[in-house]
């Protein structure tokens, strides 16, 4: 097991590509905080599907978006577990809407969620992690926020992915050389809506013909979190199973 004793707090992780990510750690031996904002049924049910494997792991509700929340979760990992390995910065929120009718509040709401949410759980992290002299932040952005990706529909959100991206690359330089900040950045990913009409229209925009499955995700954190990933930092893991070829 890779990641044998080691703690991951993943945030945004009671369900999608959060909670393959719980569960993927999970079975490499991290004990695993998995976070929530909404969905405690969903935290709850990561949480005991882990233990019934063998694992550990313990739900943390935390808006990601709120200092005191955030300050909290990383606590309740420091007393459950006593340090913190790996943080994978997964929550995000995505409400799309016409650019016209878009409020200051809509996008001030996403960019609290989506950027500020990740720089401050990485400053939690990173005191925790340059205290030991070592660890791995994985932030989950977007292909939205590379170049010009996003649509005039989810304005909002590409913008914030893309301050993730160079967020990334910023805080690689500032916490070198002992802890690794690396991205991943999803195309569309398979979130369950079936064989809608929508569903055959993403499918039939992708080269691979087929959305990015939630593990395959998970797999490309666990790796950028691994002594695998060597002196691999600042950089993004593109999965879009071929959208930008288009």
């Amino acid at each position: 097991m890779a990641f044998h004793g080691e703690v991951a707090v993943v945030t945004g992780s009671s369900r999608g590509i959060g909670r393959a990510v719980a569960e993927l750690f999970a079975a490499e031996g991290a004990r695993v905080v998995v976070n929530y904002r909404c969905d405690q049924d969903g935290a709850e049910q990561v949480v005991r599907g882990i233990v019934a494997s063998g694992g550990e792991a313990i739900a943390v509700r935390a808006d990601v978006a709120e200092p005191e929340d955030v300050e909290r979760l990383f606590k309740e990992a420091l007393a459950a577990y006593g340090t913190v390995d790996v943080l994978v910065n997964n929550a995000g929120i995505l409400e799309p809407k016409p650019f016209l009718e878009l409020t200051k509040q809509d996008i001030l709401t996403t960019f609290e969620t989506n950027f500020v949410g990740v720089a401050l759980c990485a400053q939690q992290a990173a005191r925790i992690m340059l205290e030991r002299g070592r660890g791995r932040i994985v932030n989950i952005a977007s292909v939205s926020g590379l170049d010009n990706f996003g649509t005039a529909g989810n304005m909002p959100y590409a913008a914030s992915k893309a301050a993730v991206l160079n967020f990334t690359g910023v805080l690689a330089k500032a916490l070198a050389p002992h802890v690794l900040v690396n991205a991943v950045a999803p195309g569309f990913v398979e979130t369950g809506m079936g064989h809608s009409p929508e569903y055959e229209a993403v499918v039939t925009a992708v080269p691979l013909g087929r959305l990015v499955q939630p593990r395959e995700v998970a797999e490309a954190c666990l790796f950028l979190a691994s002594a695998k990933a060597g002196a691999t930092t600042g950089e993004t893991i593109v999965m879009d199973a071929g959208f930008r070829l288009r």
